[in-house]
């Protein structure tokens, strides 16, 4: 009967050593040096880090509170199409190509306002690559138009 447990402990040994302490590490004389990896070819950049030319310039438009004392939206149109809706407050900042741009304001129906004739005069302004332009709406005697704004404003 001590026969069948002496063995059983016995092959019960083997397993009870794998759970022992782990062997400490072999000190740092001993320690295998790594081998530099192999120099990889030269990998070209991605195409968005390469420094490419600006072409295009940026046209800001402001409408402020006390310039025009309508509560109506007003639309900003480039090249005869509605391009943006502005607010009491709101501004807005295009990209535009370079070359000539045809702007024209004018007042639209909503919330309180009722539609208003469409203005039919229109602004060429001049956008070049990289230059930023910054405009504000006001209203004279001919009804909406763009002034320049300084470059702070």
């Amino acid at each position: 009967m001590r026969l069948p447990a002496v063995l059983l402990a016995l092959l019960c040994l083997p397993a009870l050593a794998d759970e022992s302490v782990p062997e400490p590490a072999p000190p740092a004389s001993e320690m295998p040096t790594p081998t530099p990896a192999p120099q990889a070819a030269a990998v070209p950049l991605a195409p968005m880090t390469l420094p490419t030319p600006i072409d295009y310039g940026v046209l800001i438009v402001s409408r402020e509170r006390l310039e025009v004392s309508t509560p109506c939206e007003i639309g900003l149109y480039l090249q005869g199409n509605l391009t943006a809706r502005l607010y009491q407050g709101q501004s807005i900042t295009l990209n535009l190509p370079p070359g000539q741009v045809l702007v024209r304001l004018g007042q639209l129906g909503g919330q309180h306002c009722q539609p208003r004739f469409e203005q039919l005069r229109s602004q060429s302004l001049q956008i070049n690559s990289g230059e930023v332009l910054r405009y504000r709406i006001a209203m004279d005697s001919l009804g909406l138009q763009l002034i320049p704004a300084p470059q702070n404003y």
